[in-house]
């Protein structure tokens, strides 16, 4: 595994360690404004994770490709 591989992995760790329960489950007594910031951060650290761990199956493609 390569470096950009696990820290993708790491990211989707600590994007599914933000506390979903303000911005999906409870509305009662959180403001909006701490659910919709939840659920941002959850939005971008998936898609960062996705793109860390598929550019990495992307450079080991090319590296295979290299050379021939």
């Amino acid at each position: 595994m390569n470096k950009r591989r696990i820290l993708g992995y790491v990211i989707w760790l600590v994007a599914f360690l933000v506390p979903l329960q303000f911005s999906i489950i409870s509305t009662d007594g959180i403001s909006n404004t701490k659910g919709i910031v939840s659920f941002v951060v959850l939005v971008v650290l998936v898609f960062l994770g996705y793109f860390l761990v598929d550019g990495a199956r992307d450079e080991k493609k090319q590296a295979e490709q290299h050379g021939h």
